[in-house]
């Protein structure tokens, strides 16, 4: 590991953004000699900041910054500058974290009260009185899971980056971080439709008698897959970040 730190790219290094290599020295109109990749397409010139750091029309510029990253991951992080502060960024973050955690706040406490009826206790969260301020506490503390859960990551991802000698420092990985938090809003917006929708048809009286079993099933599959979706765009940022020159 020793070694692997010692030989990791520095910040003035330029890297082939297609294996990495030094390219230290090389000519205008070089190959890369690794892989063959021509120099130009490496250039920190092909690097800048997001729509949402453009000026304009915030709602504008973040409709358009959340479109490009859920629909285009890898074109926006092989364009995104990395080399920039986060305070723009962690705004962006900021805005898709509250969002889910209000989508996922409601679908938490929808799940809890059908969890309630389900074994016939009665409970005040089903009193309307009652939803707005229970679900606000659901969406705080989910806000501050998805808060501590991207600084953990961030730091374990410059961690084993270091390990394997590449150049993902911490506020790289971070101002990545920050714009993959728009992928957290199809996850919040399929789950809370599904357990909200489920609640209903409890609540309505349409859901049969296997519907319960049927039910969690389905939410077990959305966690797995809204997991594994995660942990891939996540991988599609780092992969077209780790060798950036600007």
């Amino acid at each position: 590991m020793a070694n692997a730190l010692a030989n990791i790219p520095a910040e003035s290094d330029v890297l082939c953004e297609g294996c990495g290599y030094v390219l230290n020295g090389l000519p205008d109109g070089a190959n890369c000699p690794e892989c063959g990749k021509p120099t130009s397409e490496s250039a920190a010139t092909l690097r800048h900041g997001a729509a949402w750091e453009q000026p304009g029309p915030a709602l504008r510029r973040f409709i358009s910054t959340t479109h490009e990253v859920l629909a285009h991951p890898t074109r926006f992080y092989r364009s995104l500058a990395t080399r920039k502060t986060r305070e723009s960024s962690n705004r962006f973050a900021r805005a898709h974290w509250a969002i889910a955690s209000v989508l996922l706040g409601v679908a938490a406490y929808a799940h809890f009260s059908w969890y309630l009826y389900l074994g016939n206790l009665p409970s005040a969260l089903d009193r309307w009185n009652y939803t707005i301020p229970v679900t606000l506490i659901f969406a705080m503390i989910v806000y501050l899971m998805l808060s501590a859960t991207t600084q953990v990551a961030g730091w374990l991802t410059t961690l084993e980056a270091g390990f394997w000698g590449m150049r993902l420092p911490l506020p790289v990985v971070l101002r990545g971080l920050d714009y993959h938090a728009a992928h957290y809003l199809p996850v919040a917006l399929v789950s809370c439709a599904t357990i909200v929708g489920y609640r209903l048809l409890v609540y309505w009286h349409l859901a049969g008698s296997l519907s319960a079993p049927m039910y969690l099933y389905v939410l077990c599959g959305e966690v797995i897959l809204g997991a594994i979706y995660l942990f891939k765009t996540y991988w599609i940022g780092m992969k077209n970040m780790m060798y950036a020159n600007g």
